[in-house]
């Protein structure tokens, strides 16, 4: 009981910092905890609402679509932190980011003079910049023409 209550304790600490998946803390604790307990203390964990997947789903796509991700990298982080991919769509389609939009805003943030068609180095350089960042390539190529536009 002694060590149930300390990894409560440790599971309670970390989850105060910020919001974590049920992945990351089983993870993290693994090797330093038995399984069977920690399993069970991250179960009274999500029941008392401490510990939610939902909850760092939708932490995870408003912090994404703020540093200007694409729908492609939020879904490869959510899998990378061990969150199912339909909760992780359900989270999107609930927040319903314009992904054109965000492409624009980071074309615009990013690239501050226009870029000349005839360089297609450059071009190509800001549409794998964009495609890096998880959005698509007719995204990239509207946020670039967009932005072309807009500086002219």
């Amino acid at each position: 009981m002694e060590a149930e209550a300390e990894i409560r304790c440790a599971v309670i600490s970390l989850l105060a910092r910020r919001e974590y998946s049920r992945a990351e803390i089983e993870q993290k604790y693994r090797n330093k905890y038995d399984e069977e307990l920690l399993t069970r203390v991250l179960d009274k964990c999500q029941e008392n609402g401490y510990q939610s997947d939902q909850r760092f789903a939708e932490m995870l796509v408003r912090s994404k679509t703020g540093q200007g991700y694409g729908l492609l990298r939020i879904l490869q982080e959510g899998k990378r932190k061990g969150i199912n991919e339909s909760l992780l769509k359900e989270c999107i389609q609930e927040q319903q980011p314009d992904w054109f939009e965000l492409a624009t805003l980071l074309s615009q943030r990013k690239f501050k003079e226009k870029t000349d068609k005839q360089d297609r180095k450059l071009y190509e350089k800001r549409v794998r910049f964009l495609l890096s960042r998880g959005f698509s390539y007719e995204q990239a190529k509207y946020a670039l023409e967009l932005a072309n536009n807009e500086m002219e």
